[in-house]
């Protein structure tokens, strides 16, 4: 309140100013004409009428400039409160410089507010993560606690601490493993993980991810196949992009029987590139296609709780191939499993 009686006062002082000026002129006028002709009829009325006249003009103008004062200063009060979308329906305000200046705090108010949403929409998200992460680490926190507490108990037999001393150890990769992912999970929503695409080739990218998971698969005695396609260079971060279809193919690897395959398929289009990997394992219901690209989503079914896993695999894999303007989306496979479908730009993308 004292900011606007201080404006208050400045338009005031204007005022008085602007009148003394003014008057000062009149009178100078009146002045020298009644020097040139002193038998001017009606003199002193018109002297007094201009006056008075000046007064009344002077007035609606400062009166002018107050309401104009009113309404810029209700906009800066609505955003000191936090109303961002504030506007004014009054027409004299929509003309000339004021409409510039009210076009500009509303321009302000809709960044200001865009801002709020987000830290309050980044305020969410770390809460929320916090208290995934906590979820997450909560299960190997205490099976690692009881099998400590129970290899203390001198009851325990030499094959009974063999058995706890494996569990521990089981805990503690995936302590290891659930460390890695949230370091690298929070490395990317920070932005520490820049990806830097440069023309390289698809084949070799795709052998590099294949390479990362032949040793599971190996051991399931689940086969990885590529069906041949002609190579191409792509603009595309060959670590992380390969990484992405690592992640897909280790989903694939775990969650299929022993026995099975897994096929990749690239096929060309005109401005993408398709790359669908194709298990044979034990499927996604339709309703959870959306779901299992979120941050830490885990389906309920018995096959996926009884697997090692953080549910965050995909939407990192996701948050890769949308960096490079690529996508992903699940599908359900031509006779059983899941196909995932990969795309990637055949020219350099540039976020706006």
């Amino acid at each position: 309140m004292g900011r606007r009686e201080r404006g208050y006062i400045w338009l005031e002082k204007e005022l008085r100013l602007n009148m003394l000026i003014t008057t000062l002129l009149l009178l100078a006028f009146f002045a020298l004409m009644y020097m040139l002709s002193p038998q001017i009829r009606y003199f002193w009325q018109f002297l007094t009428g201009a006056v008075v006249a000046n007064g009344i003009w002077q007035y609606i103008k400062y009166r002018k400039e107050y309401l104009n004062y009113i309404h810029i200063a209700g906009y800066l009060e609505q955003f000191e409160e936090g109303n961002y979308e504030y506007r004014t329906e009054t027409d004299y305000m929509k003309a000339g410089i004021h409409s510039q200046i009210t076009e500009q705090l509303e321009r302000m108010g809709s960044a200001f507010g865009r801002l709020r949403s987000g830290l309050v929409e980044e305020k969410e998200n770390t809460k929320a993560f916090v208290t995934d992460i906590s979820h997450q680490l909560k299960t190997p926190v205490a099976a690692l606690s009881m099998c400590f507490e129970l290899l203390e108990d001198s009851d325990v037999t030499d094959e009974e601490r063999a058995e706890f001393s494996s569990r521990g150890s089981r805990e503690i990769k995936k302590l290891k493993y659930l460390t890695e992912t949230l370091t690298n999970l929070s490395r990317m929503e920070a932005g520490m993980i820049q990806i830097h695409p440069a023309q390289a080739s698809l084949k070799e990218t795709l052998v590099r991810a294949v390479n990362g998971v032949y040793l599971k698969a190996n051991t399931k005695d689940i086969g990885i196949e590529m069906e041949d396609f002609e190579d191409m260079q792509l603009p595309h971060d060959t670590k992380w992009t390969a990484e992405a279809f690592a992640n897909v193919l280790d989903n694939a690897v775990k969650y299929s029987p022993g026995g099975t395959k897994v096929r990749i398929s690239v096929y060309p289009q005109l401005s993408y590139v398709f790359v669908e990997i194709e298990d044979e394992g034990i499927g996604i219901p339709k309703e959870e296609y959306q779901n299992i690209f979120k941050r830490f989503y885990r389906g309920s079914r018995p096959e996926v709780e009884s697997c090692e896993g953080a549910g965050v695999g995909l939407y990192i894999v996701r948050q890769i191939l949308e960096e490079q303007g690529g996508s992903i989306r699940a599908m359900a496979g031509k006779t059983c499993g899941t196909i995932f479908q990969m795309t990637l730009p055949k020219k350099t993308y540039r976020q706006e």
